[in-house]
């Protein structure tokens, strides 16, 4: 029992624990506990992070019961990102304008929603020295990630471009960019003629959709689209390297992976659960061992 008190905390687990989540469907494949309990712990807080599978139909549920038992904050990953505002008290303006909270604090009982995606995608560009400043970004997926990270860029990119299955959601996100911004703004489906020429002209490919997860399936890019004098990023992180990286390794293009994404928009959540500065470094420290720690597990 010792073993799984240090996984979770600097100390044993008492009433006095603050308790902050993760929900979605699936949640098996999250980092998020990790990152974030190494993070609790290297900060001295005594708090701890679990993952809770809430399926679509439980939802509201769920959410009035992380709000009765005191919850100090939680974090919202996919399907819910959209449809988990109605149950919030408050929404902060730019995650309002986004359409998608990923971030709640529970404030005495009153839940307010934050969206940190957008922060931490533009992050992940940066730290590999990418800025989005007057370049064109093509973005797939037009889910609770892509709203952010569309919204996000395109206070920066000259354009965006989106591309995803159902053309509906797509054209409900150029709207509410379009309503809000000043920039020019197209979308295509997946099907779609165009889909060459926009990875074609894009600056900054983006995948931000689930496409990847499964280690097989891919953006529907040919590798010949991609250039060298580009940048592709997946918001994928598990696997790290997915089959879209590789088309733009083999394009000599610059390649983003999803984990970068993933601890800075943790970051991003402590900051705002704790009124503290993230323990990046120690952070990153523990999702590259558990990634290792995953590729020993399966080469065995």
């Amino acid at each position: 029992m010792r073993g799984n008190y240090l996984e979770f905390s600097s100390g044993r687990i008492s009433g006095s624990t603050a308790v902050y989540a993760l929900i979605g469907d699936p949640i098996d494949h999250s980092l998020s506990p990790k990152i974030q309990n190494v993070a609790f712990r290297s900060t001295e807080i005594n708090a701890v992070y679990v993952p809770l599978h809430v399926t679509r139909r439980n939802l509201r549920d769920a959410v009035k019961g992380l709000r009765a038992s005191g919850v100090k904050g939680f974090n919202v990953t996919a399907p819910h990102k959209v449809t988990v505002q109605p149950y919030l008290d408050m929404i902060e303006p730019s995650a309002d304008a986004i359409g998608s909270v990923n971030t709640v604090i529970n404030e005495n009982g009153k839940l307010r929603g934050y969206n940190t995606d957008g922060v931490g995608a533009l992050r992940a560009l940066k730290e590999v020295g990418v800025s989005p400043d007057g370049k064109s970004v093509l973005i797939f997926g037009a889910g609770g990630a892509s709203r952010a990270i569309a919204y996000t860029l395109a206070q920066r990119a000259s354009s965006i471009r989106l591309v995803n299955r159902t053309v509906a959601k797509s054209k409900q996100l150029v709207l509410r960019i379009r309503r809000k911004l000043h920039i020019e703004v197209e979308y295509a489906s997946i099907s779609d003629r165009m889909l060459k020429d926009f990875v074609q002209q894009a600056n900054i490919v983006v995948n931000a959709s689930s496409m990847g997860m499964d280690g097989v399936s891919i953006p529907p890019i040919a590798a010949e689209w991609l250039s060298h004098d580009q940048c592709v990023f997946d918001i994928v992180y598990k696997p790290p390297h997915t089959k879209l990286l590789e088309l733009a390794n083999l394009a000599g293009a610059k390649s983003v992976n999803g984990l970068d994404m993933l601890v800075n928009q943790g970051a991003c959540a402590f900051e705002l659960w704790t009124g503290r500065r993230a323990p990046i470094i120690e952070m990153r420290r523990a999702m590259s061992q558990t990634i290792r720690a995953m590729k020993h597990a399966k080469s065995s």
